[in-house]
């Protein structure tokens, strides 16, 4: 998809909400993927974003259906033997989740 339309009010037409091929491309400053930790999500979506990097759909759809699996058996393992995942930076308070690491104090400790 190279453009996203949005219908105007009162059904006055569409009109281009953004065009992706206007936008500049901003390279992303993470860690190699060999550096990463199996669950995060670079790791975890790897196969997905080479599909749809190589316009192979098929291939991005079968590896994304293949990482939902995964979740779902680990979830339901968890289930059965009444456990919780592990978090990395999260944690359960009162029904909620608190970050105990927010990314801002991460990020000032790896700029030292």
């Amino acid at each position: 998809m190279e453009q996203c339309h949005v219908c105007k009010i009162r059904n006055q037409g569409n009109a281009v909400f953004v065009d992706t091929k206007k936008l500049p491309v901003i390279e992303k400053k993470v860690r190699k993927l060999e550096d990463q930790n199996e669950y995060e999500s670079r790791c975890l979506w790897k196969d997905v974003t080479f599909g749809l990097k190589n316009r192979d759909v098929d291939a991005a759809t079968e590896a994304k259906h293949r990482l939902e699996e995964r979740r779902r058996a680990g979830a339901g393992g968890r289930k059965e033997k009444e456990t919780q995942g592990e978090t990395r930076f999260f944690r359960e308070d009162g029904g909620g989740w608190v970050c105990d690491e927010p990314f801002l104090n991460r990020l000032g400790a790896a700029r030292q």
